[in-house]
């Protein structure tokens, strides 16, 4: 059922509200709404990155159990701040645009249940908060965010320069692979010379070699582990993947509002059968070939075994084969149920079982 929202409607718009209407102010609702608490399913594809990355670590050097669990209930702890934070920011950059796209209209921004002012008070709270978060993990990890933090930043104004706002969108996405990591107390890119230099010029130690030396000279010692990278790579081209699905949700209507996206580069020209609106499908399959190559690379490279290969490189590719035979990319409710559901569980879920499995398999029984 849809709702017809003006600019100057009250505070809850939504049925899918009832419970927070009995329980929650209504001035509170529409800042949980920026958060998207409401959506939780993308609470996944910000979570699972960091889960890789703890995942990967934990093998590596043989980690316990509950060392596992502790950092990843705090990393799912600031991941559930920071996407509320980049939720909120992405719908203050796009404000003009959601009150042009009907999806979005009831967003609390365009239909003005907050101010603009409001709202980046708002996500700089949540911004302070979710890095507040890194003081309980090491002091590494705070360097390693800060790529992360910049890319979602940069991602919402993406849309107006380029129509590849979806690649620009997939290098902080994955990049939790990194921080994950980190948490777990590894360097997987070898940043501590540059922490440790970062330091350096932020007491005003450096006397006989300039700042900008001493970060140079760290930046040479960053060395890439190329299992790692690999799996990157695999999270930046799903990101990409799952992204294309998502916005052929908004299509139609995106090039009207003025968005750029990728989707429109792929639109069938005007004229087109309905159902054949895009021609997208032969990128997105190629996209999850290349995204199950990367996750096998990864396995290779580590050394994984049966486990992984049945059920991270397997299982993915079966789930994503599963997606993309039946999605349809002309219904707006098929692609929102592949991003929201099938996707997230399946193919995210296949990757985590993998990484479990070889962590089992290596750490819990030796």
């Amino acid at each position: 059922m849809s709702i017809k929202m003006t600019q100057k409607s009250a505070p809850v718009p939504a049925p899918y509200n009832v419970l927070w209407r009995a329980y929650v102010p209504d001035t509170i609702i529409p800042y949980l709404q920026l958060m998207r608490l409401d959506r939780p399913n993308g609470y996944w594809y910000f979570w699972y990155p960091h889960a890789f990355g703890t995942l990967w670590a934990a093998i590596q050097q043989r980690s316990h159990p509950q060392d596992l669990l502790i950092i990843n209930i705090i990393l799912f702890w600031g991941v559930l701040i920071m996407r509320g934070a980049t939720c909120t920011w992405n719908d203050t950059v796009d404000v003009d645009f959601d009150r042009k796209v009907s999806r979005c209209r009831s967003r609390p921004l365009a239909r003005g249940a907050i101010s603009i002012t409001q709202a980046n008070i708002f996500t700089a709270a949540q911004t302070i908060v979710s890095l507040a978060t890194l003081a309980l993990l090491p002091p590494l990890c705070a360097l390693y965010a800060a790529p992360a933090v910049i890319g979602w930043f940069c991602y919402p104004l993406a849309k107006r320069v380029t129509y590849y706002p979806q690649v620009v969108l997939g290098f902080p996405m994955g990049w939790g692979i990194f921080v994950g990591a980190a948490s777990m107390g590894m360097d997987p890119l070898h940043f501590a010379p540059l922490l440790d230099s970062l330091m350096i010029v932020v007491r005003g130690e450096s006397t006989e070699v300039s700042g900008l030396s001493l970060i140079l000279e760290a930046l040479k010692e960053v060395q890439l582990e190329w299992s790692i990278i690999a799996f990157y790579a695999s999270n930046v081209v799903w990101t990409l993947l799952y992204e294309l699905v998502y916005s052929h949700q908004d299509a139609a209507e995106d090039t009207a509002a003025g968005v750029k996206n990728l989707v429109l580069l792929y639109a069938n020209p005007d004229g087109a059968t309905p159902e054949k609106r895009f021609g997208t499908m032969p990128l997105l399959c190629r996209l999850a070939v290349v995204q199950v190559l990367f996750l096998a690379a990864a396995g290779t490279l580590s050394g994984f075994g049966f486990g992984y290969s049945v059920l991270t490189v397997t299982g993915t590719a079966a789930a994503l084969a599963t997606m993309l035979s039946r999605v349809c990319l002309e219904d707006p409710q098929s692609c929102g149920w592949w991003f929201k559901i099938g996707n997230a569980k399946y193919a995210g879920g296949m990757m985590v079982a993998g990484l479990v499995a070889e962590y089992v398999q290596r750490v819990l029984l030796p």
